[in-house]
């Protein structure tokens, strides 16, 4: 028997990847489990980013209408049990302890029987699995936790409803070197007479995922900017309609200031649409705007937000929002920018450069062995001619960017999910 703590301590020493390419082994430790996963109504969400929210969104309403339902998410911020939630909340530590030693005594037997151990994101995944098993759930949101096609969660056989949401360049190491390429491993998640909601802006990103839908004789249903209007925004919220189903639902309203969350939350919709869930109208509308969703484009003190925008897509993303923000209010911003190494972060700075209004950048470290240098970060964005701002903790970087803004200004917090997860730990402590 062992202590919650020794739990997390044995998760997060496994290797994050294995040699292991197919699903073969992780069926053996889920027969060994009873196949929980054929025990659930399953919604399985990929994609380059947005997915996290699109499960959240997905997770809203179905828990506004009264169905008990898991969501599977990565990677965490703060705690690890972030990652399993059951309506909405993160699962106990005394749940995720009773789930970690039932999936270990089967990983075990299956590995005396020859079989590997699972990778970190596959054990999180069965731990998931036998947590939901537990709580005894409805429906499950599966998100992907990296590409599609050899994820851990394309074990699954047959989901309600595939959604892939937006795909651009990330993890090309691994996923590919062309749009192509990358959207080719989301559309992995695809299955045979499983409908497929996709976001279809990109021509390229289209093409590949209707290709793989056809191939396997299956419904496929695009979202693309045009079928959404936004009607009015707050600092606070957006309202916005979706023209296919304007008849149903008229008009929706998004608890985010950035534009994409109402591409998001039409994902969402749909998926439920196409997966035939009975939800009412009041469902989807209470739960679209009561949707939570931590550390993208979050308000955490006043004219300070947080951003895990740590991709180039999502760099440009918020480049846009803050944009808007400048030229309608007419204020200065100030951005704290942090980042590891296996991201396009030269590429990610060429966009926040060339901000409206930005007057000086902070820069700090997150706590990772793969954290990009200071001095690298710092003697790049030197060249804008505009302030830096250096430090050895992102806490010190944050209490300073507080005082910097002064009563005017904005504070922006971007980059690695590392870093977020840091800024919301230090918060935590600092500021109950």
């Amino acid at each position: 028997m062992c202590t919650y703590d020794e739990a997390v301590a044995y998760l997060l020493d496994i290797p994050k990847f294995t040699k292991n390419k197919d699903n073969g082994n992780l069926r053996r430790v889920l027969k060994e489990m009873g196949n929980p996963d054929r025990k659930f109504k399953i919604i399985h969400v990929a994609g380059t980013n947005g997915k996290g929210s699109i499960c959240a969104f997905i997770n809203s309403i179905l828990c506004e209408a009264g169905y008990s339902v898991g969501m599977f998410t990565s990677p965490h911020l703060v705690k690890i049990n972030e990652r399993i939630k059951v309506c909405g909340i993160d699962v106990s530590d005394k749940a995720f302890l009773e789930a970690f030693i039932n999936v270990k005594n089967c990983v075990d037997k299956v590995i005396e029987q020859g079989g590997e151990h699972p990778s970190f994101f596959e054990y999180m995944f069965l731990v998931g699995m036998e947590a939901f098993k537990r709580a005894n759930v409805q429906y499950v949101i599966l998100e992907v936790g990296l590409g599609g096609r050899l994820d851990a969660t394309n074990v699954i056989e047959k989901p309600l409803v595939s959604v892939i949401g937006s795909v651009s360049r990330d993890h090309m190491e691994i996923l590919g070197d062309t749009i192509e390429e990358i959207a080719a491993e989301k559309a992995g998640i695809i299955k045979s007479d499983v409908p497929v909601v996709y976001y279809g802006e990109d021509e390229r990103v289209e093409k590949v995922i209707c290709k793989r839908a056809d191939e396997l004789c299956t419904a496929k249903v695009g979202i693309k900017n045009c079928l959404i209007k936004i009607l009015s925004k707050t600092n606070k919220s957006i309202d916005f309609c979706l023209s296919t189903v304007y008849d149903k639902y008229g008009t929706l309203s998004v608890p985010f200031v950035t534009e994409y969350q109402t591409r998001n939350a039409s994902l969402a919709l749909m998926a439920l649409e196409e997966a035939k869930i009975p939800v009412s109208v009041e469902d989807v509308k209470v739960g679209l705007m009561n949707t939570v969703w931590s550390g993208r484009m979050e308000l955490i003190a006043d004219r300070v937000y947080l951003d895990g925008a740590h991709n180039y897509d999502g760099v440009l993303q918020f480049k846009e929002y803050v944009n808007s923000l400048t030229r309608e209010k007419g204020v200065g911003v100030y951005i704290l920018f942090s980042v590891v190494k296996e991201k396009e972060y030269y590429e990610m700075m060429n966009l926040i450069e060339k901000i409206d209004g930005c007057k000086g950048f902070l820069v700090a470290p997150v706590a990772n062995a793969r954290a990009v240098a200071v001095n690298e970060l710092a003697g790049y964005l030197r060249e804008t001619g505009k302030d830096v701002y250096t430090f050895e903790s992102l806490g010190e970087a944050y209490d300073f960017g507080l005082k910097l803004r002064g009563d005017i200004d904005y504070l922006f917090c971007v980059g690695s999910l590392y870093m977020v997860g840091e800024i919301k730990a230090y918060l935590e402590v600092s500021y109950d």
